[in-house]
């Protein structure tokens, strides 16, 4: 008889506060449906905020036409890149404070929806006051205006950027990735549709795919007491089993693009458990080299899990039945996420991203000054900080 699970908590550490996130319209198609959402929140000129790329996508001009038929009339915004900075957001909060429109719609993955976000809060603050409302700092600053209404429409499935009201900002001055946040740049409706996914290709499937399924595994990791996102967690680390493969070598495989798309939602959710170590070391390392956060995720996660391995055994031996894996013990688990970063091309270590001996001091202090580091289900101090990073480094 299996023996019954008895989780390793005290009362006092069920004293928690549990939200849910917003309005999340989901499913191939559901896109069409935008100008009924903009009208249900008042919005009649509305911003969108993405890249160029997106930005010359055929389904782009599509709403935007849908919306003029419905007398809404939208703007494009789309001076995005990578790892968005202060001078975009700065120059996004101009456009939208000079054309008054009273709503954005977000497109993209999650550059363009942090920012989006991001330039939300600047045009609402000042642009000079972003930095004030970096996510750990006690308390939360003053905003005197009402934040407009986002609408989020993921064109990825990794981020999660949609459902939550986090932006992550690159400071060009320290080098940093800095998460910012303030509860009102929760986007107040999702369209989730992953017909929108479809047209990814095989190097962005994977490694948005990695990042959602090391959301997933972090936050089913995290010590905080959240039964309900450990669920949440659960399924997602399934869907990603289930889509992500079939999802990278066919893109138009609807059912995969639907598995991974819930995922990236359900590993969004779940993390207001908390991430760990694995997103500390990213955010550093993204801030000092340009390398898709992504990939940077698929190259850690099995040296974090190794790392965590007495704190998570127990959760990722359950994972592996779950999942229906050989051996369904946790070295089956780390097993499975080493092969599905293999079969898809990612890094074996982090030399192969081009990182070296050299950096790893700076970018364990950095990686340490992190907020995700506090929920790392392992209390992590420089030794073990720089222990991880040499497993990595050679792997």
């Amino acid at each position: 008889m299996t023996a019954r699970f008895r989780p390793k908590i005290t009362l006092a550490e069920t004293k928690v506060d549990w939200h849910h996130p917003t309005h999340i319209r989901f499913g191939p198609g559901r896109i069409k449906e935008l100008p009924e959402v903009c009208w249900q929140l008042g919005i009649s000129a509305p911003l969108i905020v993405t890249d160029q790329r997106v930005s010359k996508l055929p389904f782009v001009k599509s709403i935007i036409r849908l919306n003029k038929e419905e007398s809404i009339f939208t703007t494009v915004f789309s001076d995005i890149f990578s790892e968005p900075d202060f001078d975009t957001v700065k120059k996004g909060a101009e456009v939208l404070r000079q054309g008054r429109h009273d709503g954005i719609i977000a497109i993209g993955g999650g550059s363009a929806l942090d920012a989006a976000k991001a330039i939300c809060l600047a045009a609402a603050a000042g642009p000079s006051r972003i930095w004030e409302f970096t996510s750990g700092s006690p308390g939360h600053a003053v905003i005197y205006k009402t934040l407009i209404p986002i609408i989020a429409v993921p064109t990825t499935a990794g981020t999660g950027s949609e459902v939550d009201a986090n932006a992550v900002i690159k400071d060009t001055i320290s080098s940093r990735k800095i998460s910012i946040f303030h509860p009102d740049l929760m986007p107040k409706v999702v369209i989730a549709d992953p017909e929108l996914t479809r047209g990814l290709i095989p190097f962005l499937t994977a490694a948005t795919g990695m990042d959602a399924l090391s959301h997933n595994i972090e936050a089913l990791s995290s010590p905080v007491f959240h039964p309900v996102l450990d669920g949440v967690a659960m399924q997602g680390i399934f869907y990603i089993k289930e889509g992500l493969l079939p999802a990278f070598y066919s893109g138009r495989n609807i059912k995969a693009r639907t598995y991974t798309m819930a995922a990236s939602i359900m590993g969004a959710i779940a993390f207001d458990k908390g991430l760990g170590a694995g997103h500390a070391v990213s955010h550093a390392i993204g801030g000092m080299f340009k390398v898709h956060h992504g990939r940077v995720m698929g190259t850690l996660l099995p040296y974090v899990l190794i790392l965590n391995r007495a704190r998570i055994k127990d959760k990722m031996s359950r994972a592996a039945r779950y999942l229906d894996l050989p051996g369904q013990d946790f070295t089956a688990f780390v097993n499975w996420v080493t092969d599905l970063k293999i079969a898809m091309g990612m890094p074996a270590n982090l030399k192969e991203l081009g990182i070296r001996k050299q950096h790893i001091p700076d970018i364990a202090q950095k990686a340490l000054e992190d907020a995700n580091i506090h929920t790392n289900p392992v209390k992590m101090d420089p030794k073990k900080m720089k222990e991880l990073l040499a497993h990595a480094l050679k792997g």
